[in-house]
């Protein structure tokens, strides 16, 4: 049996594209090599500590992708393709399980690798940000310079891996398409929509410390609150009551109110003007078009 090929994230893509935007906004858009698969990589560096990375391939045989960094800091995973093992420097193995995310701290001296299979799709996407600045966004987390100091003695520390929930799903469907990162206009859309994602991230993971975050193990409960959802984008035009909501959700409605804000991260009120605010919009577009 023939050895799996390790190679060098930099040796697996292709550049396509580079694009610099004013305040040091750098694009480089990648395809993966042809004899290694097909699919695409964007690393964003946005100018302000944070870089973005999406990546969706499938490959056309087993190889090991290796990767390092020189910068310490925290990064962002969330995994919507295939589960893949994680082997770090000290030899320790993780799977990276579908749909769900985690938050990895790292040292300059970070060193990984990841297992890919033929003809499995991957989709990750990542956002990194620098030591300085993670440390004050994620103030709110207990015991942050401990896990951080953790990190710099190993070369790295995974923080909490969960899975995705509802309102994560919502933000990362706005990165899917490889035409997002093309247009200026789109870009600065897509980052704003990084700081929603790694908002509510740290909020959520704050909830998790807290004891706050609830489990969302009942397939009927999850079922209710999607009945909700539904019935707030198909009737948001009309008076919509909680009280009403939760009826035809068949759920109780305190249940209600506290459980689809834990499980979409918005209140059912915030769920009806965004649905009205985007109706609007498509409506104004049909006039101006």
């Amino acid at each position: 049996m023939s050895q799996i090929k390790e190679i060098n994230y930099q040796n697996l893509f292709d550049i396509k594209k580079k694009i610099q935007n004013p305040f040091s906004r750098e694009i480089f858009i990648t395809s993966i090599k042809k004899e290694l698969g097909k699919g695409f990589s964007i690393w964003y560096n946005m100018g302000n500590g944070i870089a973005l990375s999406a990546r969706k391939f499938t490959p056309k045989k087993d190889f090991i992708m290796k990767e390092s960094s020189n910068v310490s800091g925290a990064v962002f995973i969330f995994n919507l393709g295939e589960e893949f093992p994680f082997t770090f420097k000290d030899n320790q193995k993780f799977l990276m399980k579908k749909n769900n995310f985690l938050i990895g701290l790292s040292s300059s001296e970070f060193y990984a690798k990841t297992y890919h299979k033929k003809d499995k799709e991957y989709f990750i996407l990542s956002i990194g940000m620098k030591e300085e600045l993670f440390s004050k966004l994620a103030h709110s987390i207990e015991n942050i310079d401990e896990y951080m100091n953790k990190a710099k003695e190993k070369s790295y520390e995974l923080f909490y891996n969960k899975q995705i929930d509802g309102q994560q799903f919502e933000i990362l469907n706005y990165f899917k398409a490889e035409t997002s990162y093309e247009d200026l206009l789109k870009n600065i859309f897509l980052e704003s929509k990084t700081n929603d994602l790694i908002h509510y991230t740290i909020q959520r993971i704050t909830r998790i410390l807290n004891d706050q975050e609830l489990s969302f193990n009942d397939k009927n409960r999850i079922s209710s609150l999607k009945r909700a959802k539904q019935i707030i984008i198909k009737e948001y035009q009309n008076n919509l009551s909680i009280k009403e909501i939760a009826y035809k959700s068949a759920i109780n409605e305190c249940y209600l109110k506290k459980d689809f804000k834990a499980y979409y991260g918005i209140t059912i009120h915030e769920m009806i003007q965004k649905q009205r605010l985007k109706a609007a919009m498509q409506l104004l577009k049909k006039i101006s078009a």
